[in-house]
């Protein structure tokens, strides 16, 4: 009698890393490290977020899903010098004008009172104490705000009658972002708005750099993905940083899983075929 016979087990990730002397897999962020690829989108970006900040102004930041603009403003904000700036990031975009108001004041370690008038008045105590530390109040998804919040905001902005906004306010958002504050409903704070830049995806020269980038940093000190893959995850992502992540990091996987040292054509094909935006890629190819 034969004995039966057991498809091969796929090794497990720990073993694929170890085989290799990787840190991680690659593609993957690295939360212990405050880094991103600087591209020349980003740095202009990164300019304009510190001079809002140090004049307390208003931007808009807008870029389409997996550009990288909350990566790169949560990197930005861990580089501010706290004896000046204290940043706030809000991820609730479904808040109401009382909800952004509350939100607010929990962040800052204040408890919310039932009385818009005497939330008003514990903010403004808070932000004297704290001078001339600014704050800097950062809104991700802005664009699913209601115009209620936004303009609640926009009141805050003003609070205590100064000349000078009471905070700085960033606001992170889709491509439409910056077109809907146009409308007469928030003209008000769109004409509050100091600095706006568009993130733009990563270009064709950067694509290599970036992934070289990217495989550095989880330990591997050789170039393994062949010019053809290479050109194969730029046309397929469109330099969308979110998405070459997604391709790059399925097509390591199969090359690591069939013994290959090398990202080929063939690997990063099979990754089109696994992660569903590369599969809506072919379709529409």
């Amino acid at each position: 009698m034969h004995a039966e016979r057991h498809p091969q087990k796929a090794p497990a990730l720990e073993d694929l890393l170890r085989a290799r002397g990787l840190l991680r897999v690659p593609f993957t962020p690295d939360e212990k490290s405050p880094d991103t690829f600087p591209t020349a989108s980003q740095r202009e970006a990164l300019t304009l977020l510190d001079t809002t900040a140090a004049l307390r102004g208003v931007m808009v930041l807008t870029a389409p899903p997996g550009t990288g603009k909350s990566t790169l403003v949560k990197s930005w904000m861990r580089g501010l010098e706290q004896k000046r700036h204290l940043p706030l990031l809000v991820t609730q975009s479904s808040l109401t004008a009382t909800g952004v108001l509350e939100i607010l004041l929990a962040k800052l370690g204040e408890r919310p009172r039932f009385k818009r008038s005497s939330n008003l008045l514990v903010l403004e105590k808070h932000l004297a104490d704290i001078e001339p530390v600014t704050l800097v109040l950062i809104l991700d998804d802005a664009q699913n705000y209601p115009s209620s919040a936004l303009e609640e905001l926009r009141l805050l902005l003003s609070l205590g009658g100064r000349a000078r906004s009471a905070f700085a306010l960033i606001l992170l958002g889709d491509d439409y972002l910056l077109g809907s504050l146009r409308l007469s409903v928030q003209r008000a704070l769109f004409s509050r708005i100091g600095a706006a830049h568009q993130l733009q995806p990563l270009t064709r020269e950067d694509i290599a750099p970036y992934l070289n980038w990217h495989l550095a940093r989880a330990g591997l000190d050789r170039e393994i993905i062949s010019p053809a893959a290479i050109d194969l995850l730029g046309e397929a992502s469109e330099g969308n940083p979110r998405i070459l992540n997604l391709l790059a990091q399925a097509a390591w996987l199969t090359s690591a899983r069939a013994g290959d040292s090398d990202i080929q054509p063939e690997h990063v094909h099979s990754a089109l075929r696994q992660v569903p935006i590369g599969t809506q890629k072919i379709q529409n190819t």
